[in-house]
């Protein structure tokens, strides 16, 4: 496979099924070595764009999908061979030992037995699974399952990982163990397309965010470009020793929008934190009123997530 910049191009992506439009006109593009975070509700068109992206379902209409800069629909065969593919819910085969769900996967990609060895013992040492090699796939744990989920999908090295909700339901240590394993394949040059409802991790992980609702992409950004352009930056929080009178809240709300939290706590968005700190420290000097507590915090992409997929409106459906 010839290098290229761009892994994934899509172009007027669309898939409609009955009267439910799941995607709709969709276009973006993924670089080589990027890890992008597709995000949204239930019923965005997150899965269905996975599908039609790695050739299980068939995009309606004038949809383009090129992959490597080869046509979805032209080479379907050749281009499923790019992807490896890590699902929510583990597909291993329980009833098979690590080294036989590895040997199969091996032999459905075509690799010969010496590949499957070399390729499948270097993984299995690289994800710590190397003392679980004999053991039937259904005593490991859902952190071990998910590091040989990983091994399968990367055994034909596949330049294209896409990862369904990697860290769901892990602990905390495998959950930082998986996002460590993410970075390390980042920087083996590997593209990696995931979705997630953890807006931290995609916010720590990506590169780039897709936040798709009701079959649009309604942002396409960097996370932390995102938030730095995002109209209310920041979250001032202050508290009173006693709590404000109405006079006192109406003289403060003149000049911010101040809303009332609990334990003498209150709160306003900022544009400009360093402005509006100075002219609240000398509103409530001139009021008499001093602050026993006081916080900054930056707006999260999660905020962002949830004021964006509220203005477009959220629709209570299965997910597609």
């Amino acid at each position: 496979m010839e290098s290229s910049e761009i892994a994934i191009s899509a172009r007027n992506l669309t898939k409609q099924f009955g009267n439910l439009l799941a995607v709709d006109d969709i276009s973006f593009e993924i670089s080589t070595g990027e890890i992008v975070g597709l995000l949204g509700p239930n019923g965005a068109g997150k899965t269905t764009t996975i599908r039609m992206l790695t050739g299980v379902f068939e995009p309606d209409g004038k949809s383009k999908i090129h992959i490597f800069n080869l046509d979805l629909r032209k080479n379907l065969k050749k281009c499923k061979t790019f992807f490896g593919v890590v699902p929510e819910t583990s597909n291993v085969f329980s009833a098979l030992t690590l080294w036989q769900n590895l040997t199969l996967a091996g032999k459905i990609y075509g690799l010969t037995s010496k590949m499957i060895k070399k390729r499948g013992s270097s993984l299995l040492k690289q994800f710590e699974l190397e003392n679980k090699k004999n053991s039937k796939a259904r005593t490991l744990s859902k952190g071990l399952k998910q590091r040989l989920n990983l091994c399968l999908a990367l055994l034909h090295d596949p330049p294209v990982l896409i990862l369904d909700e990697p860290t769901s339901g892990l602990d905390p240590i495998s959950t930082i163990t998986m996002r460590n394993q993410i970075i390390q394949m980042k920087e083996r040059g590997k593209t990696i397309l995931i979705t997630t409802h953890d807006m931290l991790e995609a916010q720590n992980l990506c590169d780039r965010v897709l936040i798709m609702n009701k079959g649009k992409i309604i942002a396409d950004a960097n996370p932390n470009m995102l938030r730095k352009n995002f109209k209310q930056k920041s979250v001032i929080s202050f508290q009173t020793p006693q709590d404000l009178i109405l006079e006192q809240k109406q003289i403060l709300n003149r000049h911010f929008e101040l809303k009332e939290l609990k334990k003498k706590y209150y709160q306003f968005r900022s544009d400009d934190p360093l402005e509006d700190i100075t002219k609240l420290h000398n509103l409530l000097k001139s009021l008499n009123i001093t602050i026993v507590d006081f916080q900054v915090h930056d707006i999260s992409l999660e905020e962002i997530f949830i004021d964006l997929i509220t203005k477009t409106g959220i629709k209570d459906k299965k997910e597609v």
